[in-house]
């Protein structure tokens, strides 16, 4: 397998977790760069693999790559509801912590969206891959 095949099968696999994590939860996914106004219905998932990068390897055993990609979470609450973390964010980040993936980063950001409070969070990932 030539290592162009292999890291396009690494972001395959991630595609597939984001993708089977979001059919379980019933999430709806949308493209990463949708407009939060656009998004049709609520909770929705969004990704995209946002780098990767090599490093030399010891022993000349083939090359280290890491693979980072942000997932986020969006969803309508009520205004009167204080932003604050919630347990579907600890949800997203247990099933990928459980998947071998490390987590990166975690932001949210509350928005009023009208009647209501539009809540993003953004949850950054990483998996590393020794790849010939």
């Amino acid at each position: 397998m030539t290592l162009g095949q292999e890291i396009l099968d690494v972001l395959e696999t991630i595609r597939a977790d984001v993708k089977s994590y979001a059919d379980s939860k019933q999430y709806y996914l949308i493209s990463h760069d949708t407009e939060p106004d656009l998004i049709p219905r609520f909770p929705a998932l969004a990704y995209f693999v946002s780098a990767i990068s090599a490093t030399p390897s010891a022993l000349n055993l083939g090359g280290s790559y890491e693979f980072t990609a942000t997932i986020i979470l969006y969803k309508k609450l009520p205004l009167s509801q204080d932003a604050q973390p919630d347990e579907e964010v600890a949800d997203v980040i247990n099933y990928f912590v459980g998947k071998g993936y490390e987590i990166a980063s975690v932001g949210l950001e509350d928005t009023s969206a009208g009647t209501a409070l539009l809540r993003r969070a953004e949850i950054s990932i990483k998996l590393s891959k020794l790849l010939r």
